[in-house]
């Protein structure tokens, strides 16, 4: 349907029909055998989107709340981090630990570019006492991908530091092998390429890091990694899960199961190139150096990027995501994480067509 409100962000997504009608179920009792049973479905299928054998675990908090918890479950205050800042969720790594305490060193990178993994060798051959090194895979104010792989490989050198990831918004759409790639700690949500409603934060933690809890001094009640794995050995969690939402994640972790990783992210690769494709024949690039699947991040000098964004809300029903400050009429974004079809992206093609033309005039 035409007149639809068309999510093109970074999310919320747009949810498919079934998805959306497990989040209307009745509500359940979560302390019964049956639902435990069902826990155990989604931990193990959690654990085959994380690509590890580690426990995963989830919270009823956004990205960030899984962010803050893998800070406060490894870290003491006075410890020393080193986090890579190549845009707004990078440099929230760097707020959360100096909240806490941390002393929290920045591996700034220009907007738009990727770390080179050397510069994060040479930090921890300068300084010793990092005990965790905090990355990003896709930085999506700019639309970035960073090589975790690379990373993962150098920090693996270093016992005494801990490698913790952002994957809230690469995750399933990006390559991302948590052991293989020796992550001790991967944190995602529920809004981006799970594509079901904010509100479930996932956090992956290896024995590694679990070693580094047993000593830290941060950890707080709620997000305690202890507790949380405590009860995950009964099916269980140590608080009221967000039942509706985990209905949605029940169903959506089965489906990308059936559809396969490899299968699920050769679809977005694809959806994502016809938007870049198209964007390409109106004179846009793509902005980012490495660029990440499903975000696409474009520079314009020839139009108000405000009033693009404005006018595809506003005359089109399409939201796309802006940018603030100083690149507020510079830069968009456009996300086709969740449920996006080839017929929604040539509805968005038709429509940026059309708002290009109105500022021509």
């Amino acid at each position: 349907m035409q007149n639809k409100k068309l999510l093109m962000v970074l999310g919320p997504t747009e949810i498919e029909e079934d998805v959306l009608r497990a989040g209307a179920e009745p509500q359940v009792y979560m302390r019964t055998p049956d639902y435990s049973k069902r826990l155990e479905s989604i931990f193990k299928n959690l654990q085959y989107i994380f690509q590890t054998k580690n426990p995963v675990i989830f919270f009823a908090s956004s990205g960030t709340g899984a962010m803050e918890a893998a800070v406060t479950n490894v870290l003491s205050k006075g410890d020393t981090a080193l986090y890579i800042n190549g845009g707004s969720f990078g440099e929230r790594w760097g707020k959360i630990c100096t909240l806490h305490g941390v002393n929290a060193i920045e591996l700034k990178v220009d907007f738009g570019k990727s770390i080179n993994p050397s510069a994060v060798e040479e930090e921890l051959n300068k300084r010793p006492e990092i005990k965790a090194v905090f990355a990003t895979l896709d930085e999506t104010s700019s639309g970035a991908l960073t090589d975790i792989e690379s990373i993962g490989r150098i920090v693996k050198n270093y016992p005494s530091t801990i490698f913790v990831v952002d994957c809230v918004s690469g995750l399933i759409v990006e390559p991302l092998q948590t052991d293989e790639w020796n992550i001790d700690i991967a944190v995602s949500s529920s809004q981006k390429a799970m594509a079901i409603p904010p509100g479930l934060g996932f956090m992956s933690i290896s024995g590694k890091a679990l070693e580094f809890a047993k000593m830290a001094d941060l950890r707080t009640f709620y997000f305690d990694i202890f507790d949380h794995i405590a009860n995950q050995k009964r099916n269980q969690t140590p608080f009221t899960p967000a039942v509706s939402l985990l209905s949605q994640l029940e169903k959506r972790l089965e489906k990308i199961k059936s559809e396969g990783l490899e299968n699920y992210r050769h679809r977005y690769t694809n959806l994502t190139s016809k938007i870049r494709n198209g964007l390409k024949e109106f004179g846009f690039e793509v902005f980012a150096e490495h660029p990440a699947n499903c975000v696409t991040g474009v520079l314009t000098e020839k139009y108000d990027a405000s009033e693009i964004v404005r006018i595809m809300r506003e005359k089109h029903n399409i939201e796309i995501a802006p940018s603030g400050g100083e690149l507020k009429t510079k830069f968009f974004r456009v996300g086709n994480f969740g449920n996006i079809t080839e017929n929604d992206i040539e509805r968005f093609l038709n429509a940026m067509k059309e708002t290009l033309k109105e500022l021509e005039q």
